[in-house]
């Protein structure tokens, strides 16, 4: 590759890729309805300008393999050749082949990915002599010649191209930080105006906490992604796992317009595809398990998103054999992972939860995706990492929801001080249900752990001197109670008193401080105070 070319290999990654996803979900749809030939003309124009693309930047493989497609897509659009099942698998199977091709040239390395057999494949295609029974075009648009209206789609996609622009995300990053750098800089001259009565530079700096607010909103925007960036991978998961099980999956999608944090879309893929594989394999039973319990034979999963104040809800439903919580509490102890007594304690959702432990599977028998199990401690370390939660919802025989829940981004987030001896620390909002003020005889111990009844339930408590091994103290005449919460567990603070509600800008920490106990971060606040983010998943 020449030099002035290898500056265009970001670009062409980004939009092949966006190509191999638009691809899979049409191949996807034209699998269901084989007689619409715009789906066909659709996948026809991507696989040329894929093909395009490859050859421009030098990339062979690529360049051949999509050639191949689009000569088999040709004869399917001429109507030479009837759209099959066989040639909708082969064509899949090309997928399949060109997107490690394209992680090759992310990476750099050449992984030796042989195209040999698809080429074969597709070329057996190409050399079935007998003409397809000719099907009925689909009507154009009334009044619309063909031409005419591939002309009009054409200039509306120019139209909506000259609307965005694709920027690196390492732009948009270094855009943020200081972004950061300004609303902590806001924040100082705020504190300076106010320590010198400076009643002029108060009146700017409003309005410029306006300006900047407007900007960090703008500026958030643009990290901010829908979900379809991996919701749209996920039919072809289903469809493939499906095939491969011999069952029957209805799969549905809602909310992929929602968006998030761009960080928390790419971390949040694999659990949830986890999620997914274990719901096609485990949950959903065989078509005849099926009509055996009353059911349809076709099995029904469902992926969901919605807003919900600060967070996007995400739910994974299937119809399928649901978990029973004494069966996985029978399954914990069998093997060791605590006893009868302990599990006594236990309420119904914690006892579900233990499906999340390291090594836990109720399935008879070990595969590639079997078992609740298999890798649903990655999924709830993984979504806890954002500070968010997992909690399960589930009828034996009726089926089983994973929801999730996540913030929607990391960058700024608003939190309430509190003062902890002669330390401010910073507890994020969300995390937070009500804060109390108690005074000491409300204080039980039970099993050695201090506990607090608030409107009947019992909530532990945990001073945060005792999480940051700070002096401890006697309790003065009241106690002031931070209730926090991570999915269903609840958890009551104790500080020394509340300081202030502030946004704050987080900043990760590195080195030696980056595994730290109890903190997932810090801030700086307007006076030049350093502060550190209680992690209150950590703490848990």
């Amino acid at each position: 590759m020449t030099e002035d070319m290898s500056r265009y290999k970001d670009m062409f990654i980004s939009e092949a890729t966006e190509y191999l996803q638009n691809l899979n979900k049409s191949l996807l749809s034209l699998e269901k309805n084989p007689e619409n030939l715009e789906l066909l003309n659709e996948i026809f124009r991507l696989a040329h300008t894929m093909k395009g693309m490859a050859a421009t930047m030098g990339y062979q493989k690529i360049t051949t393999v999509a050639h191949q497609m689009e000569d088999v897509l040709d004869r399917l659009r001429q109507q030479e050749l009837k759209v099959a099942p066989e040639i909708i698998e082969t064509l899949f199977k090309a997928l399949d082949v060109l997107e490690p091709l394209v992680r090759e040239i992310v990476s750099g390395e050449d992984k030796k990915v042989d195209i040999n057999e698809i080429i074969v494949d597709l070329r057996m295609i190409m050399e079935q002599k007998q003409p397809a029974a000719a099907s009925p075009a689909k009507e154009t648009e009334a009044g619309t010649p063909p031409d005419e209206k591939k002309t009009v789609s054409k200039e509306g996609e120019k139209k909506r191209a000259q609307n965005s622009v694709r920027i690196n995300i390492e732009h948009l990053d270094n855009l943020m930080n200081l972004v950061g750098e300004l609303v902590i800089n806001k924040a100082r001259l705020f504190q300076i105006g106010a320590n010198y009565k400076l009643g002029a530079l108060n009146e700017s700096l409003t309005q410029l906490e306006r300006i900047t607010g407007s900007l960090q909103e703008e500026v958030l925007k643009t990290r901010m992604i829908p979900v379809s960036h991996i919701f749209d991978r996920y039919p072809r998961v289903v469809r493939d796992l499906a095939k491969l099980k011999n069952k029957e999956i209805n799969f549905e999608i809602e909310g992929s317009d929602i968006e998030l944090d761009r960080l928390i879309v790419d971390e949040i893929n694999d659990p949830l595809i986890h999620l997914i594989r274990n719901s096609v394999d485990h949950g959903i039973e065989t078509p005849q398990e099926r009509v055996k319990n009353g059911k349809s034979e076709a099995g029904y999963v469902k992926l969901s998103a919605r807003r919900e104040k600060g967070y996007v809800r995400i739910e994974l439903t299937d119809d399928g054999k649901g978990m029973d919580p004494q069966e996985i509490a029978e399954k914990a102890i069998e093997k060791g992972m605590m006893t009868r007594e302990k599990l006594v304690l236990l309420t119904e959702q914690e006892r579900l939860m233990l499906i999340c432990e390291p090594g836990f599977s109720t399935a008879a028998e070990i595969s590639d995706t079997s078992g609740r199990g298999v890798g649903m401690d990655v999924v709830k370390t993984k979504v806890e990492a954002f500070n968010g939660s997992v909690t399960i919802e589930t009828q034996k025989g009726k089926g089983s929801t994973f929801i999730i829940k996540l913030p929607l981004t990391l960058a700024i987030i608003q939190s309430l001080m509190v003062k902890v001896a002669e330390e401010v620390y910073a507890i994020p909002l969300s995390n937070i249900t009500e804060i109390n003020s108690f005074t000491p005889d409300f204080i039980r111990t039970i099993e050695k752990r201090e506990v607090i009844k608030i409107r009947e339930e019992i909530l532990p408590l945990l001073s945060l001197r005792e999480v940051f091994d700070l002096p401890s103290r006697q309790y003065g005449e009241e106690i002031c109670v931070v209730t926090v919460e991570v999915g269903e567990k609840r958890l009551g603070l104790v500080v020394d008193s509340i300081y202030s509600r502030e946004e704050i800008v987080i900043k990760t920490l590195g080195g030696i401080l980056k595994r730290t106990k109890g903190i997932s971060g810090a801030t700086i606040l307007g006076d030049g105070r350093v502060v550190l983010i209680v992690d209150i998943t950590g703490i848990m």
